[in-house]
């Protein structure tokens, strides 16, 4: 199975097996011409300044399409961990109020919760398994849930957990649905119109940059999310000092940036959906499943235990397996040219458009030479 974009598209990863996007992805070749745009539009004084703001508008339409929402309802943040902090505050939480989220969440959607403004509310966690059922989760939910955090795609074990299941469950109580689809969105398509807020950091399988996350609002769903502070870049523009009484916050979107968005980073965000756009993400989903099931089958039979499940619906670029000296690992792969992401006690695999055949029988390879430690 050929890579969907060619690996000269990336720099760096020639001779280079790179299934470590899940961590931090290959930059496209592309980016410099899109970094040289802003270099030139910043250079540029006010008429400058309109183009900023014209390809920051391109970056919305395109992020909105990849969420299946509107313009309106896309932000750009410094990242997807602000936007999870601001969804947590924007909660009408009362005292005995709880949030489910679980145990195995990446730490920034697990400990967001703990800092509510709002004192006497329960963070209940899901510690059933690294993997955890819905059912799992539905036995921690009652009439007093507010929200339900979850992760589309998990950090640490690569399952993909089914949304439609998750939002009847939030909607049987009245909770709001918050999802973290950084491992999601770039090779698994994202229903927006299931989640209350979703968010997503940018410089992995989005191929873009730091410094810069989305932050999806469904305006159906929760029309009355408001910013937990202001600045002059959220609030309609008044010229004049003398009548500054008071302020409207912006429609939509922008009313959540305070102030100066990364524009540099929105340039290679805006260049990054352009390409994937281009290929399609059914398509790039259909490519990392059917190489991720080769990756996952020739892993379980050199007898590495599997944390990611095995159905396609169940997965999404990530294979990852138990490792006791993971970061060990890591490195022996990284001297055979294949780099993946150890840590956590486990070996992270991550496939994207580019990743091929070739690449999977390089990996296995490389594990097959290691051997056992």
């Amino acid at each position: 199975m050929p890579s969907l974009i060619e690996r000269s598209s990336f720099l760096e990863v020639e001779n280079t097996v790179h299934l470590a996007v899940g961590g931090e992805a290959p930059m496209l070749v592309s980016h410099a011409g899109a970094l040289a745009r802003f270099l030139a539009d910043k250079s540029r004084g006010m008429p400058g300044r309109g183009r900023l703001f014209h390809t920051l508008g391109l970056a919305r339409e395109a992020a909105a399409r990849l969420f299946g929402g509107d313009a309106g309802e896309i932000s750009f943040l410094a990242h997807a961990s602000e936007g999870l902090g601001v969804a947590a505050a924007g909660v009408d939480w009362r005292e005995g109020d709880n949030v489910v989220v679980e145990k195995v969440e990446f730490p920034s959607g697990l400990h967001v919760w703990r800092r509510l403004p709002v004192s006497g509310v329960e963070v209940r966690t899901v510690d059933d398994s690294e993997v955890p059922s819905i059912d799992d989760v539905r036995r921690r939910v009652d009439r007093r849930t507010r929200a339900i955090a979850i992760s589309h795609v998990s950090y640490l074990t690569g399952a993909r957990h089914d949304l439609a299941a998750y939002r009847e469950l939030a909607d049987s109580v009245g909770a709001r649905l918050v999802v973290d689809a950084t491992h999601a969105a770039g090779v698994v398509p994202v229903a927006g119109e299931l989640c209350d807020v979703a968010v997503s950091s940018c410089y992995k399988f989005l191929l873009a940059a730091h410094g810069i996350g989305v932050f999806y609002v469904n305006r159906k769903r929760w029309p009355e999310l408001a910013p937990p502070s202001v600045g002059w870049h959220a609030i309609e523009e008044n010229d004049d000092w003398r009548v500054r009484d008071d302020f409207r916050f912006l429609p939509g979107g922008r009313q959540f940036e305070r102030g100066n968005v990364s524009f540099a980073s929105v340039y290679c965000l805006e260049n990054a959906l352009n390409v994937l756009e281009s290929i399609g993400i059914r398509r790039i989903e259909q490519h990392v499943l059917a190489l991720g099931g080769v990756l996952r089958q020739g892993v379980a039979e050199l007898g590495w235990r599997l944390l990611t499940p095995a159905a396609p619906a169940a997965r999404a670029g990530n294979i990852a397996f138990e490792v006791a000296d993971s970061m060990r690992m890591e490195r022996e792969l990284r001297a055979r040219s294949v780099l993946v992401w150890g840590g956590d006690r486990r070996i992270r695999m991550s496939l994207h458009a580019y990743t091929n055949e070739d690449d999977v029988d390089r990996a296995l390879r490389a594990l097959r030479d290691i051997g056992r430690f």
